[in-house]
């Protein structure tokens, strides 16, 4: 047997006792004035919101341009930097397929001898491929050394 919400209603909420009765109109639609009341409140705290905001506006316009401006900075210094790290890790996977390859090139010669002479001639090529192990910024710290004939970036006394 179902029950209808809508039925009797004034005659079964006088029935319930109050738990019943709080949990009946917790999902019945609110009266006409108890929606006017709500409908005023919410108004009333959009408009007090508005205002705060305008008043912040108002008081320092240049701060949020400034945080703006700030994180639009440090989100394109981290984009620089993953595109700057996905550069390099690919210039390293390239370079182990041909250290790779050259090994491969090597022990695949049908004697010794002849992988000798392959290895010694592919030695130079195996050396400029191995030879950069310091990134950008290593780099121009010792080329930075090297230059300065004065010893002012060592020697701080």
């Amino acid at each position: 047997m179902e029950k209808k919400w809508g039925s009797n209603r004034s005659v079964d909420l006088k029935r319930m006792c109050p738990q019943q009765k709080a949990r009946y109109l917790a999902y019945a639609e609110p009266s006409k004035e108890i929606q006017a009341w709500m409908a005023a409140c919410h108004k009333r705290i959009h408009s007090r919101l508005a205002h705060e905001r305008e008043k912040a506006w108002r008081k320092n316009p240049l701060q949020d341009l400034d945080s703006k401006l700030h994180q639009d900075t440090l989100i394109g210094q981290l984009k620089a930097a993953e595109a700057r790290n996905r550069i390099r890790q690919m210039t390293l996977h390239c370079h182990n397929l041909k250290m790779q390859e050259i090994n491969l090139m090597i022990s695949s010669q049908a004697s010794v001898q002849s992988a000798v002479r392959l290895e010694l001639l592919l030695a130079k090529e195996k050396q400029r491929i191995n030879a950069d192990s310091l990134d950008q910024l290593q780099r121009r710290r010792v080329e930075e050394i090297l230059e300065d004939e004065k010893g002012l970036t060592i020697n701080r006394r």
